[in-house]
Parts: structure tokens; C-alpha cells; sequence
């Protein structure tokens, strides 16, 4: 049986590496981008599993790229990642469909319940 691929999308390099490293250490595939159009390249040509995206990045913030990805996949898990998110832009994150947030000062564990979660949700997703 395949391994859940899941995408993480942050251009803070060193929050990237080691939230990439952890999930492969819990037995995900991961695929590590750095900048939102990266990302939906990869989303239009290999659709991950699940998506953990910045809200705040440069060239394009989170937000758009969460657009993008629901005008290729309105049903892909995407669950985003803040250190300082505006209520505004997370009232906005939620009106697109997202799966969640994760808050970049938690500890990596309560990943788990969130990902245990998205793939209850959507069925036929393992670990």
C-alpha cells in the first residue's frame, strides 16, 4: 500500500526541513517547497495526498496559493501553517475549505491529531 504524501509548503527554510524530517520520520512521503508556485506545479501534475501551506510566504502568500490549489482540487486537505495570522486571513483560509490550522510555535506532536483527523475525513487515506 502507498504512503500518504503529503506536501509542505514554508519558505522559512529551517521550520521546513524539520517539519519535513518529522513527518518522514513517522512514516509519511513528504515533498518539501519552499514558495507557493513551486507548489501548484506539483498540485497539477502529481496531487499530494495532503498539504500543510504557509500562510505568509513572498511571491505568493498563502492565501492565493490556497485559491489556486481549490480551482484544481476543491477536496484536497489543506491544512495552514501561521506564526502570526490576521483574523481576517483566516476567516478567509476558512471560507475556501481547509482542513485546519497548525500554529508554527506548537509542539509537532498535535500534528498527529490533525492528521489523524484529515485522513478519517477523507477516506482512503492511510498512513
Amino acid at each position: 500500500m502507498a504512503k500518504t504524501t503529503i506536501m509542505v509548503v514554508d519558505d522559512e527554510v529551517d521550520f521546513n526541513y524539520m517539519m519535513s524530517y518529522w513527518l518522514k520520520a513517522k512514516g509519511y512521503s513528504v515533498i518539501s517547497k519552499s514558495n507557493g508556485v513551486d507548489a501548484l506545479e506539483v498540485v497539477k501534475k502529481n496531487l499530494p495526498d495532503m498539504v500543510f501551506l504557509d500562510i505568509t510566504m513572498p511571491l505568493m502568500d498563502g492565501v492565493e496559493v490556497l485559491r489556486q490549489i481549490r480551482a484544481i482540487d476543491k477536496g484536497l486537505p489543506v491544512i495552514m501553517i501561521t506564526a502570526y495570522g490576521t483574523q481576517d486571513r483566516m476567516n478567509t483560509c476558512h471560507d475556501l475549505g481547509i482542513s485546519g490550522f497548525f500554529a508554527k510555535e506548537d509542539n509537532f506532536d498535535s500534528l498527529l491529531d490533525i492528521i489523524d483527523t484529515v485522513l478519517k475525513l477523507h477516506k482512503g487515506l492511510k498512513k
